[in-house]
């Protein structure tokens, strides 16, 4: 059995504190980190650092390190379980980005119209109460 899809979530820090970023047009949307659906056909860490790039507008200056694999299970508000195979990515971006900034996703994966992202800085403490989706799971290995 396959998963229903395969993810890339980035977790970028700068000194200690991680890049998250939420929803201003839908508040009830928890905070996330960079990520999204790697494409058939596309390799995995390509489409870490593509997704890294649309979501934040930002170019990594390092390459990312891949961290884990993860399973994660939910589910569904219609009924049944859905199935993510996620890969994990660390990068440390250089001092020097604004506290917080406005961002919309590039490509949106609903194909409508673009979504204003909200990038800010946390400590790990509150990333870990704070962060939705299971997203804080593989944060252990960075901070």
């Amino acid at each position: 059995m396959e998963p229903d899809a395969l993810k890339v979530l980035i977790y970028a820090t700068s000194g200690d504190r991680l890049l998250v970023f939420d929803e201003p047009d839908f508040p009830d949307v928890l905070w996330q980190v960079p990520g999204g659906t790697v494409e058939p056909e596309e390799d995995v860490a390509e489409a870490a650092v593509r997704e890294f790039v649309e979501e934040t507008g930002l170019t990594p200056p390092n390459p990312l390190t891949p961290l884990a694999v993860h399973d994660y299970r939910f589910s569904l508000k219609t009924g049944g379980v859905a199935w993510h195979r996620r890969h994990y990515y660390h990068v440390e971006l250089e001092d020097g980005h604004a506290e917080t900034w406005l961002h919309h996703e590039l490509t949106p994966f609903s194909g409508g119209d673009p979504i204003q992202f909200r990038f800010f800085w946390i400590d790990f403490a509150q990333a870990k109460a704070r962060l939705g989706y299971g997203m804080e799971h593989c944060l252990p290995m960075i901070d």
